[in-house]
C-alpha cells in the first residue's frame, strides 16, 4: 500500500468517524457491503470509479471543499493503483463487430435450368406423334427462363455492387427524436484550429469524461420524444441519470456539463496549451418534452471553469468565474500542467438555445519536445446538445411528472 493510498482511505476513515455512523449503517445507505467499505477505509481496496466514493462522502457529510480534495486523492491514489497492476490508461469501451457481409445468392444461370430440365425430361420417340410433345417443352422451357430472368434482375436490385439491401426500419411503438446529421457541417471550426495530429504522436495523459453536471441533477434537462406517461421514474442516484436518460432515449437539453479529469501516464510533467471545440453538424432543435431527474431544485449551480456557446457561429471554450479553494469566485485559464501525482479538472459547459448540435474538444499538449492534439469525444463519437427553451417542461414530484417552467 502506497503513500497515495494511505492518504485517499485516511480521508475516507475521518469523514466517517466524524460522521457518527457505523460502517453498517452507511453500507445500508449506499446499498453496499460493510466490508467493500472496510476495505476502502483501510487502504486494502481504492474503488476503480469515483461515484462510490462521492456517495460515501455526501452520506458523511462532506462539504464541496472536501468533495474537492477527496476527489483529486482518489485520482492520485487510483493512478497509483493501476501503475502497481501494470495499467497506465483507462480501458477503452470494446468495440461493436462490424456485421458480417451477407454474400449474394447464388443465382441458377438460364443455361443451367434448361439444361437441368432437358436432362430430367423423359426422352421422347420421334415422328409426327411428337410435335404437341415438343411444344409442351419449349413452353416449359420459355416459362423457366421467364422465371431465371426476373430473380436476376430481382437479385441485382438487391444485391447491386455486392452489398445486402438496406432494410426499411420496423415501426416502433415509442416516439424517438430523429438522429444527428452524419456528415460535418463546414464552416462552424474556430480559424485557429488545426489538423488532428498523426496517429503515431500518443498522448502522454489520460482524460476521464465524466457527465455528473458536477454533483447536482438541479439545472439537467433531457429532450425526449416520449410523452410522460412513458417516461420511467428518475434515479435517486446521481451516478445513474446517465444510464436514465438513454433507456428514455433523452438528448441533453440546453447544457451538457461535461467534467475533464486530465492526469499524466508518469511524473513527467505534460502542459496542456489550449482547448478547441469543433463542431460537427448544427440544425434546428426537434421537437420534445423536457424532463429533468432533479426533484423541485432551486438555485443556481455553481459558474463553471468554462463555457461554450453553441448557437456562436465559431464556438470557442472562453473562462468563466469559477470558485476556489477558499470559495472565492476566480477565473483560470490555459496552460495547466499536469503528471501522474498532479491532476487537472476542467468544467465544460455547452449551452444551446435553439439548435441540435454535434461537438467535440481538441487539447493541445506538448511535453518536452513532443507537441499534439487530443481529441476527446463520447465514446468515439460527438457529443450532442439540443436545445429545450420551448418544449414542455416536466418534474417528477414523486408520484408522478408534474408540468414546470424553468430557466433553461
Amino acid at each position: 500500500m502506497g503513500v497515495e493510498t494511505d492518504e485517499f482511505a485516511g480521508t475516507l476513515r475521518a469523514l466517517k468517524e466524524r460522521s457518527g455512523h457505523s460502517y453498517g449503517a452507511l453500507a445500508t445507505r449506499l446499498h453496499t457491503g460493510t466490508s467493500t467499505l472496510h476495505r476502502y477505509c483501510n487502504g486494502a481496496a481504492v474503488p476503480t470509479e469515483y461515484a462510490p466514493v462521492e456517495r460515501f462522502a455526501r452520506a458523511c457529510g462532506a462539504s464541496d471543499e472536501e468533495l474537492v480534495e477527496l476527489h483529486r486523492r482518489w485520482i492520485v491514489a487510483d493512478a497509483a493503483r493501476r501503475r502497481e497492476s501494470g495499467t497506465t490508461a483507462t480501458r477503452p469501451r470494446p468495440a461493436a463487430a462490424p456485421p458480417a457481409a451477407v454474400p449474394p445468392p447464388s443465382l441458377p444461370t438460364a443455361t443451367t435450368a434448361i439444361t437441368a430440365i432437358t436432362e430430367t425430361a423423359p426422352t421422347a420417340p420421334t415422328g409426327p406423334a411428337t410435335t404437341a410433345g415438343r411444344r409442351r417443352v419449349r413452353a416449359v422451357l420459355g416459362a423457366v427462363l421467364a422465371v431465371v430472368l426476373v430473380t436476376a434482375v430481382s437479385a441485382f436490385v438487391l444485391y447491386g455492387r455486392g452489398e445486402p439491401a438496406a432494410l426499411p426500419p420496423a415501426p416502433s411503438a415509442t416516439p424517438t427524436l430523429p438522429p444527428p446529421p452524419p456528415s460535418p457541417t463546414p464552416g462552424n471550426t474556430p480559424s485557429s484550429a488545426a489538423p488532428a495530429p498523426a496517429e503515431d504522436t500518443p498522448a502522454p495523459f489520460h482524460v476521464n469524461v465524466l457527465t455528473d453536471n458536477w454533483g447536482s441533477p438541479c439545472g439537467q434537462w433531457f429532450l425526449s420524444a416520449r410523452t410522460p406517461g412513458q417516461v420511467a421514474v428518475p434515479p435517486d442516484n446521481p451516478a445513474d441519470v446517465d444510464g436514465w436518460a438513454a433507456a428514455q432515449q433523452g438528448v441533453p437539453g440546453g447544457h451538457l456539463r461535461l467534467q475533464l479529469t486530465v492526469q499524466g501516464a508518469d511524473a513527467t510533467p505534460v502542459v496542456l496549451h489550449a482547448a478547441y471545440l469543433q463542431v460537427v453538424s448544427t440544425r434546428p432543435a426537434p421537437k420534445g418534452n423536457a424532463y429533468t431527474p432533479g426533484s423541485g431544485c432551486g438555485g443556481a449551480l455553481t459558474p463553471a471553469a468554462f463555457a461554450v456557446d453553441l448557437d456562436s457561429s465559431a464556438p470557442r471554450v472562453t473562462p468563466v468565474p469559477g470558485l476556489d479553494d477558499a470559495g472565492a469566485p476566480a477565473t483560470s485559464n490555459f496552460p495547466y500542467r499536469v503528471s501522474a501525482t498532479d491532476p487537472q479538472v476542467l468544467n465544460i459547459d455547452a449551452t444551446t438555445a435553439s439548435q441540435d448540435v454535434t461537438w467535440y474538444l481538441d487539447l493541445v499538449w506538448s511535453s518536452g519536445d513532443r507537441q499534439g492534439r487530443l481529441r476527446v469525444d463520447d465514446h468515439g463519437r460527438p457529443f450532442r446538445t439540443t436545445a429545450v427553451r420551448d418544449a414542455p417542461a416536466y418534474f417528477h414530484d414523486g408520484r408522478a411528472w408534474s408540468r414546470t417552467d424553468p430557466e433553461l
